[in-house]
């Protein structure tokens, strides 16, 4: 009787570690709640799906990474308002002016001369990169990674633009930017600032009679069926950035943080390399899809606009970070 007795009590308390580990194991589980606007065929997914896959690789079942594309959750300014609720604990968006106006000077058109120098500035872990990370920590964001969506390009209703003085009085969405604004005044346009998810309809309707985005936006977003042409211009190129709440990051277990980064930076690479490669070859399907593309614009024609914006950004911006990103190697 002892003996079963005491088999009893072994396997009773058995069963009671298993089962604390267990709740612990439960308990140790971190969910991730991460949004983005873009398409579910958008890089973004390619990023994500970096994400998730380094996590699960280096820390099997520590993280639930639940991703929300396509607005689910709202615009990116709502991403900004439930990330500092605690609703949302992160995003991939290109809002960091919105948090900070020094952080516009990564808006700036004709800032970035190519590829090669976007690198410098934010894939390096250059000096003007922390400085710019430290920016978004200050304002209660970390910074996880960078990501682009590319050069970008005008598209209208029929209008070819080949140098910037083909944009007086065009009707143009472009993001609420205030260097945009003051550059394509300047460019002698009508710039309409407008949240991406209401571009197509705009366009569609006629609010605007043209926009401008990388060719990655407008083919998963369609725009090439309201628009008739599109411009090579190569004027600006918006990064975005994969940010979480600071609150929630500092919340992180400081074992998973280092991973966390190298997750999402893996992710990145995988993310900036596709949109380049998208949208070089997208530019011919999107002629096939009946957009007549021009080709020989003259980039320098608009040098004179961006300039002007530099100097409207000097006093929210800081010339010596203007200097700093122009300057990048």
């Amino acid at each position: 009787m002892r003996s079963i007795s005491r088999r009893i009590f072994v396997a009773a308390l058995s069963a009671g570690i298993a089962l604390a580990a267990g709740s612990a194991h439960a308990q140790d589980k971190i969910t991730m709640r991460i949004a983005h606007n873009m398409p579910e065929a958008h890089s973004y997914a390619l990023w994500l799906g970096k994400f998730k896959e380094v996590l699960e690789e280096k820390l099997p079942g520590r993280f639930d990474v639940k991703v929300f594309p396509a607005a689910q959750l709202g615009t990116e300014t709502e991403y900004l308002e439930s990330m500092q609720l605690g609703t949302l604990d992160g995003a991939i968006m290109g809002r960091h002016g919105q948090i900070d106006q020094r952080l516009d000077v990564l808006n700036l058109p004709m800032i970035y001369r190519d590829d090669a120098h976007v690198d410098a500035v934010l894939h390096s872990g250059s000096e003007v990169q922390e400085r710019l990370d430290g920016i978004l920590f200050e304002r209660g964001y970390k910074v996880l990674a960078w990501g682009e969506l590319g050069f970008r390009y005008i598209t209208t209703n029929g209008k070819e633009v080949r140098n910037a003085s083909d944009l007086q009085g065009l009707d143009i969405r472009v993001p609420n930017v205030q260097p945009w604004l003051t550059a394509f005044k300047a460019w002698g346009a009508n710039p309409t600032p407008l949240p991406f998810e209401e571009v197509y309809s705009a366009l569609q309707q006629g609010v605007v009679s043209a926009q401008e985005n990388p060719p990655e936006n407008i083919w998963t977003s369609k725009f090439y069926e309201v628009q008739k042409t599109m411009s090579l211009t190569g004027h600006a190129n918006i990064p975005s950035q994969f940010v979480l709440s600071r609150g929630y990051w500092e919340k992180l277990p400081e074992e998973t943080r280092e991973v966390v980064l190298d997750a999402a930076r893996q992710g990145s690479l995988i993310q900036v390399a596709a949109a380049r490669q998208a949208n070089a070859d997208l530019v011919a399907r999107l002629e096939a899809e009946g957009l007549t593309i021009i080709r020989d614009v003259d980039k320098e024609s608009f040098r004179a606009g961006a300039e002007e914006s530099y100097k409207a950004s000097e006093a929210t911006i800081g010339r010596d970070l203007i200097d700093a990103v122009l300057q990048a190697q």
